[in-house]
């Protein structure tokens, strides 16, 4: 054995002037076992080796001349990658041809940025990046983030995780098979389905991002968020936690399970602090309630906040139509005042129940338990009824009414000022004797059976009652009957609205009071 013991020596064997891709180390001791390698110098105590930039910190090491291949161990082994990127462990093994660390035992990568735990780890300082394949954690100031096998470009800051990924923050809970962050910008990257847990709901999505920093989400493919109390899904959703403002695009569902409805639509924007949101292209409104269930669409959907975020408000406009089997409607746009039950339709609105039709300049319909409790028709007011025969009407015009309900079928109907009526009279067998026609002040219908069973007048200016065949006309001024219009099913409600013309209203002078 032939033995050279060095202090502090700066050892550069197998070196040629100027070849700078050999390892360059430094010892207190040195020393050459030939009987076992001759090209193997064995160094201890306060071991350095330099190559390139890098320089590494070591207890002992094992360098081969011929390969250029360096093993270092040490309880306090540290490898300077450049300024910013050290390596930290137990065992190291350093290729001076391929610029290729090898680490283990309770390793450490850290940067500016974030720190890296393993246990083996492979440094590639030609490209710039690490990789672990026995599991890893990646610590920040504000997240940590877990997988089975991770890659590391510390020039560009980004790590690609892979398998059993779980990304915890602040606020979020992130599971995953594949994910990419980037532990400068604090952006993590979703590549394939993700789940996304928090303390007030989940979240699945296919592709998308989360800035972990600006608290700020965008979820895309098949997204799915749940809340105790609502489920929204759609192909693409934005969200700025901050400023409370979201936006979601394509195939947008939104249930609520309190209120039981469910808005449908192609995009959506929402602004928490301003107390709004509104859906739009095809949207539609479901009040489910079985085969109850009423289906409303309308160009735009808007709902308004109140300050405990429960909805206060629904505004429906441009092209109004909504259906239920019993119940149907159009106008240019509405308004549902959610505390109070009321619907409000404004510009030619149309409601149909039954064989009746009712129109007005406005309509106002009181909701109790989901079916109409009061109907107010407001100026230029028109019942009309589809009796046994084509071409058949009941009517009831005046400035406006009020009708009431029971049972979900017309009480009594109230006129208020310009009243008129023409009926068709039946016997018990159905058969016609014949048309009662009356003008009034005010008048009060009721009904019993869906039938006109009393008729009264306040302040009768004329009532008569006469046949058929005397009747030169059975129509009342306003009369229009628009069946057309009428949805006959859900799928109808994409059909265009009806618009009256525009009438310009001569008020009174008591009216102008």
């Amino acid at each position: 054995m032939l033995l050279f013991t060095l202090s502090m020596a700066v050892l550069g064997f197998g070196q040629e002037q100027g070849e700078s891709k050999k390892i360059n180390c430094s010892a207190d001791v040195l020393r050459y076992d030939a009987s076992v390698n001759p090209d193997i110098q064995i160094l201890t105590g306060n071991v350095v080796f330099t190559h390139e930039g890098a320089i590494c910190y070591a207890d002992t090491a094992f360098y081969n001349e011929k390969t250029n291949v360096i093993e270092a161990f040490g309880e306090e082994l540290i490898i300077h990658i450049n300024d910013t990127v050290h390596l930290y462990g137990k065992y190291l093994m350093y290729d001076g041809k391929t610029k290729i660390v090898f680490i283990e035992r309770d390793v450490i990568l850290s940067d500016e940025y974030s720190v890296l735990y393993t246990d083996r780890l492979t440094y590639l300082r030609n490209e710039a990046y690490a990789y672990y394949d026995t599991h890893g954690t990646i610590v920040d100031d504000s997240n940590t983030l877990d997988s089975e096998q991770g890659w590391y470009y510390t020039e560009t800051k980004d790590v690609y995780f892979k398998e059993n990924v779980v990304l915890v923050s602040p606020d979020y809970t992130v599971e995953t098979d594949t994910l990419r962050y980037n532990t400068q910008s604090k952006i993590a990257y979703f590549l394939c389905p993700t789940y996304i847990f928090s303390d007030d709901n989940s979240i699945y999505c296919e592709d998308g991002w989360y800035d972990t920093e600006q608290d700020i989400y965008q979820f895309e493919k098949n997204v799915r968020i749940n809340t105790p109390d609502q489920c929204m899904q759609g192909e693409y959703i934005w969200y700025d936690k901050i400023h409370d403002i979201g936006i979601a695009k394509k195939n947008i569902s939104v249930y609520d399970s309190v209120e039981n409805v469910l808005i449908l639509g192609e995009y959506a924007e929402y602004y928490g602090q301003e107390g709004f949101t509104f859906i739009t292209d095809s949207a539609i409104a479901v009040l489910i309630d079985g085969k109850d269930s009423l289906f409303m669409h309308s160009d735009t959907i808007w709902a308004n906040f109140d300050s405990a975020q429960n909805v206060s408000e629904v505004l429906a406009y441009h092209q109004v139509r909504f259906y239920r089997y019993d119940l149907q409607g159009s106008c240019d746009s509405l308004v549902y005042w959610a505390k109070d039950s009321i619907i409000n339709m404004f510009r030619s609105p149309v409601i149909w129940f039954e064989k009746n039709q009712c129109l007005a300049d406005t309509v106002r319909l009181f909701i109790r338990n989901r079916e109409i409790h009061e109907m107010h028709l407001i100026r230029n007011s028109f019942i009309c009824e589809d009796v046994f025969k084509e071409n058949k009407f009941n009517q009831i015009q005046g400035r406006n009414m009020f009708v009431y309900f029971l049972n979900n079928a017309i009480d009594y109907v109230f006129v208020d000022a310009d009243a008129e009526c023409l009926y068709y009279v039946l016997d018990e067998q159905k058969a016609l004797i014949g048309i009662n026609q009356s003008v009034s002040k005010q008048m009060r219908i009721d009904f019993a059976d869906n039938e006109v069973s009393l008729i009264t007048l306040y302040k009768t200016v004329k009532g008569d009652m006469s046949p058929e065949k005397d009747k030169s006309n059975v129509f009342l001024r306003d009369f229009i009957w628009l069946n057309q219009y009428r949805p006959k099913s859900k799928e109808d409600i994409f059909m265009p609205a009806f618009y009256k013309p525009e009438l310009k209203i001569e008020l009174t002078e008591e009216e102008e009071e």
